[in-house]
């Protein structure tokens, strides 16, 4: 942790500013005894707890949470665990996490992309035990009963007020089991050179990586857009189950047949309106614009479209996504998608994230190769289309002028960054002219006085968060996992490290996401006291400090 937050966090503490700043004071020691405390745990005791393998960003990869996480491994400690930090970059640790999941405890974030304002990506994909396997989004393992009725209830819900009540209700049961610590919408600043660029159009949850800025940003220099972004993308494959970054740029080449506008909801892209709703919601008919054309030069059909759906079906990475449908009927220019029940969230989760494939490059693509196939081109019909990609070094794209939305930069070009703090030296000598990444507090004001550069303000409904292996000892006990949150620092992380940047959050639908967030739902606030009663209340023991099991 850099010097001056690391002093600042030992001032507070020892000031006791809790009342002040919101920050409950931390209780350094060994026994309840010896450290003030007045929670006594089991009288017998059995082993020690094991040791929790915490991994998180590096410095490089996001300062705030690399510092976010000394932080928390303090905390923890003084609880009484044992805590082995490992730092990671992005790419190393989404593979460690999400794809093989084998971890203890994570401090990743989870982005908000506009796809995800309906809450259906948030309540089912990322905590239903449907979803548990390698690569899917329930990464925790976490399997809850009742809580899988109310996320599968919620989809089938067209009435918005019952489904709201539903989404309350299992936001309820997340937050008092723990699966997850969120900790804060990260909200903030990019920074961008308005000397250089205008017309940006940052939205909710993305700022300036938003897919509605990418399009409008114009160069006033040359034809020329160069974003800068803290890490590499990993693949351009929209089969592949993309991290966040990726998906940013893939969805600028290949179309959708309707798109999350800025205000979060579904609007018309390659269909013409909104789709015509029949058979109380089991049916829904979309009619395809009919100027559509493929990179390549060939035509975009209803056939390619129906052939794309199809082949999600397939998919070893989306097949869930295309599950819903139990038919597919095509009459001229219009498709016809028949349920096999309710689906509340058809529009925009299945017709808005089902990305649009030319049937005669992937007509031949066997199932089991659909997520390692490489496009030497990447032919898709999107407002950008592919140029060239020298790893570590550039991705170009450049305008597709056959496109019924042409972008107004002739060319964009992705240049990743070792880290945030280099990418904004870059903006600052003209190398680049916009950053995709909130930097630290200093650069954010160093922006702020540069007359070439200006901010871009976003809130966020992507979050922070600690993800707890629930497959394992001892994260498999609610009360661990409720006594971790209350070690995570919350409060400081907002105020303090990220310069009041973002909101403290303690459930998975962020504030921003008006009617779907839950705003009474358990808080879990940093409190050491209220840790330790959970685990002395739940059995656990202390001996010189360190947590054991108790003997029963």
């Amino acid at each position: 942790m850099p010097e001056g937050n690391t002093t600042r966090r030992t001032v507070l503490k020892g000031a006791g500013m809790a009342g002040v700043t919101g920050l409950t004071v931390s209780l350094a020691g060994c026994t309840s005894e010896e450290n003030g405390s007045d929670v006594d745990g089991a009288e017998e005791l059995a082993g020690e707890v094991p040791e929790i393998h915490l991994v998180a960003p590096t410095a490089g990869a996001n300062p705030f949470r690399n510092e976010l996480a000394s932080a928390i491994e303090e905390n923890w400690e003084e609880i009484g665990f044992d805590v082995d930090l490992e730092e990671l970059q992005f790419n190393a640790h989404v593979d460690e996490v999400v794809v093989q999941q084998d971890y203890d405890a994570s401090l990743l974030g989870w982005g908000g992309t506009p796809e995800r304002i309906d809450p259906h990506t948030f309540i089912y994909d990322m905590h239903h035990s449907d979803n548990t396997q390698e690569g899917n989004r329930n990464t925790p393992g976490w399997e809850h009963d009742e809580y899988d009725d109310l996320a599968e209830l919620q989809v089938t819900q067209v009435d918005e007020d019952e489904r709201q009540q539903t989404v309350y209700e299992a936001q309820e049961i997340i937050a008092e089991n723990q699966p997850r610590t969120y900790i804060a919408n990260e909200g903030g600043y990019h920074p961008y050179a308005s000397a250089r660029v205008e017309n940006v159009d940052p939205t909710l949850g993305e700022g300036l990586n938003s897919f509605w800025n990418m399009i409008s940003a114009t160069p006033t220099d040359d034809d020329t857009v160069r974003f800068g972004y803290p890490s590499e993308i990993i693949s351009l494959n929209p089969m592949q189950d993309l991290a966040t970054p990726d998906r940013q740029f893939v969805r600028l080449l290949y179309d959708q047949l309707f798109r999350i506008g800025p205000d979060g909801f579904p609007e018309p892209w390659l269909a013409t309106d909104d789709p015509e709703i029949e058979d109380g919601g089991m049916t829904y008919t979309v009619e395809l614009r009919d100027d559509l054309t493929f990179h390549d030069g060939e035509d975009l059909t209803v056939n390619d479209v129906e052939f794309t759906y199809e082949l999600y079906a397939d998919s070893p990475t989306y097949g869930d996504l295309v599950e819903i449908i139990d038919e597919i009927d095509t009459a001229g220019n219009e498709i016809t998608f028949h349920l096999e029940e309710q689906y509340a969230p058809f529009t925009a989760n299945v017709l808005g994230q089902v990305y649009i494939f030319p049937e005669h490059i992937w007509g031949d693509v066997a199932p089991e190769e659909l997520t390692d196939f490489e496009d030497e081109n990447w032919i898709g019909s999107g407002p950008f289309q592919f140029r060239d990609w020298e790893r570590q070094a550039e991705l170009q794209l450049e305008a597709f002028d056959d496109h019924f939305e042409t972008p107004n930069a002739d060319e964009f070009i992705r240049i990743p960054g070792e880290d945030t703090s280099q990418l904004v030296n870059d903006l600052e000598a003209g190398q680049i002219d916009m950053v995709g990444a909130v930097p630290q507090p200093t650069a954010v004001d160093r922006a702020r006085d540069d007359d070439d550069l200006d901010l871009a303000e976003f809130n966020a409904i992507g979050y922070a968060m600690i993800e707890y292996n629930t497959r394992r000892e001892p994260f498999d006990d609610v009360a661990v996992r409720r006594a971790l949150s209350y070690g995570v620092p919350k409060e400081e992380y907002v105020e303090f490290i990220r310069d009041g940047m973002g909101t403290v959050t303690h459930t998975t639908i962020s504030e921003h996401n008006e009617f779907w967030h839950n705003p009474d739902v358990e808080a879990f606030s940093e409190d050491l006291e209220a840790a330790r009663e959970e685990l002395a209340d739940a059995g656990y023991g202390w001996d010189d400090g360190r947590l054991h099991y108790g003997a029963e």
